[in-house]
């Protein structure tokens, strides 16, 4: 297991390193690009994150798509957080961790959709997070939702370490992977 936490610890390096070289006009490119890949059905539960600057830019989806409930994470403790609903990221501040989430709003107990970050991926679903264990505690809560991993594509790899405790996505999207008839799998 040291093996595996080793290796994860220096892929999060390198894939860090990458992505923080990353012209901000790709990023925006990109992250444009996965945006018109996430269109979800009228009336569904949606999580989004909000990424901080080398992750793909979602969070423009809560103005574009009324039609859609959308939640943002919020830290409620070491390792824990829940999803807030958010209509307008006018409501949104700064967290320890630097990054934006809910300033209130009502939780969630059931989503249909989970958009997923993380630092590498594997078109199989295999993700690499950030090391906290967030989503890993968080993602078993809603059993029924499909979990959709969002990347860019220097972040995608043949294969991850994983533990037993590394969940799985359903679906990952990259800037130019191909989605059926422009829609998401369901």
């Amino acid at each position: 297991m040291r093996a595996k936490t080793s290796a994860k610890a220096q892929l999060r390096r390198e894939i860090r390193r990458t992505l923080n070289s990353l012209p901000a006009e790709e990023i925006a490119d990109h992250s444009h690009r996965l945006r018109q890949k996430l269109l979800f059905p009228n009336g569904s539960k949606v999580a989004l994150f909000a990424g901080t600057a080398p992750e793909p830019a979602l969070l423009d989806l809560i103005s574009e798509n009324h039609e859609v409930d959308w939640f943002l994470p919020k830290v409620i403790g070491p390792g824990e957080m829940e999803f807030i609903q958010v209509a307008s990221t006018g409501f949104l501040r700064r967290s320890p961790f630097g990054i934006l989430e809910p300033v209130e709003g009502k939780k969630t107990d059931s989503l249909d959709y989970i958009v997923c970050p993380g630092l590498a991926f594997t078109m199989a679903g295999k993700r690499l997070g950030q090391g906290g264990g967030f989503y890993d505690r968080a993602l078993p809560r809603f059993a029924g939702a499909k979990v959709l991993g969002v990347a860019f594509s220097c972040q995608i790899l043949d294969d991850l370490p994983t533990e037993e405790h590394d969940l799985q996505m359903d679906q990952v999207l990259t800037p130019f992977s191909e989605v059926p008839d422009g829609t998401l799998e369901c």
